[in-house]
Order: structure tokens, then C-alpha cells, then sequence
């Protein structure tokens, strides 16, 4: 497996040492601990799996959002995805919680000044023990690290840019104990 970010690498570090839910291969969310990893916050996203045609953005890093041109917190990932991709996005995440298995993705971010942004994201699952109030089920819980592959210049950015549209450039699939599926993108 090819982790090219540094950060990226720490991340994946990072989420294999934490306390596993009993019987899992997949660490707890309660054990996530945002203050153990201070320098990673800024390119963390973590979505809620809602349904199939909603994959709730949770929490976006501070990075991501000037990066975005905007927060994408509260809304659904895949409104940014092309209509004829949304199916096969939403069964990347579900594969990640239903098989427990992490991803390694190589993206392209397209703004909406024309500029085009290659980002690296790794994702893992986390076991959701933290019982939503309106619900005795938890939604199932994916967390990224997402990063610049090359260093851009900060003059590039321009004001009123926004995220437009996310396209995968190549995806991986990362077994994490209970083997690595097949997913054709």
C-alpha cells in the first residue's frame, strides 16, 4: 500500500492504535481522541453514513474548508459527486463499514475558478458506540485524512473559489484484518 502524504501516514498510524470495539478489527469512536492528534485536525472529515443517498458531512477540518472555499459541515458529500459517479461513491463508503476495510484514494477537487487540485485521502471506519439521541441505532461513522499531494501556491487561490465537483483519480482498498474486497470503480 502507497501512502504518498506524510501526514496521510501519521493518520494511518494513528487509527490502527486505537482501542478496537470488542470482537472488530475496527477501533471505537469514543476512543478517537482529536487532542492526540493535534497537527491532523485541520485535514480531517468525518462523515455519518445516513443512507445511500445520504453521506453526511460530520465535521470538516479547517484546511478543508479554505481549500473547498467553503464548509461543507451539515451537508451531503455526495451533492459534490457527478450524478453518474453518486451510486458507485456511496458504495465506497458503505463498503468500508459493512466489510471493515480502509481506502487510500488519489482525487481530483475541481473549483469553480477552472483550477483543478490533486488531494491524497485515506479512510477508515469507526465503530459509532455513541448513541445518536433521536435514534437506538448509530448511523455508521468513516474518517478521513485528506492532503495536497503537491504543495500549491497560496497566491493561486482565488476569493469566491468553491468546490464544484470531486473525481476519483484511482482508489485502493486497504485490508485491515478481515481482507480486502473487490471494488471496481
Amino acid at each position: 500500500m502507497k501512502i504518498r502524504n506524510a501526514r496521510n501516514r501519521q493518520f494511518y498510524d494513528y487509527w490502527q492504535s486505537l482501542e478496537k470495539a470488542e470482537g472488530t478489527v475496527v477501533p471505537k469512536r469514543s476512543a478517537f481522541r482529536p487532542e492526540d492528534i493535534p497537527s491532523l485536525l485541520p485535514n480531517i472529515i468525518i462523515y455519518e453514513l445516513v443512507s445511500r443517498e445520504n453521506i453526511k458531512v460530520r465535521l470538516q477540518g479547517t484546511a478543508i474548508n479554505e481549500r473547498f472555499g467553503h464548509d461543507m459541515t451539515g451537508g451531503n458529500y455526495l451533492d459534490y459527486v457527478e450524478d453518474d459517479r453518486k451510486n458507485v461513491a456511496s458504495d465506497a463508503f458503505w463498503l468500508m463499514a459493512k466489510q471493515p476495510c480502509g481506502v487510500v484514494a488519489v482525487l481530483e477537487h475541481a473549483l469553480s475558478s477552472g483550477r483543478n487540485i490533486t488531494v491524497e485521502s485515506i479512510g477508515f471506519p469507526l465503530h459509532n458506540d455513541i448513541l445518536p439521541l433521536d435514534s437506538s441505532t448509530p448511523n455508521p461513522i468513516i474518517i478521513y485524512q485528506s492532503n495536497e499531494i503537491e504543495d500549491l501556491d497560496p497566491m493561486g487561490y482565488q476569493g469566491d473559489e468553491r468546490l464544484k465537483l470531486i473525481l476519483v483519480v484511482e482508489r485502493n482498498i486497504i485490508d485491515i484484518g478481515k481482507g480486502a474486497p473487490v471494488f471496481v470503480d
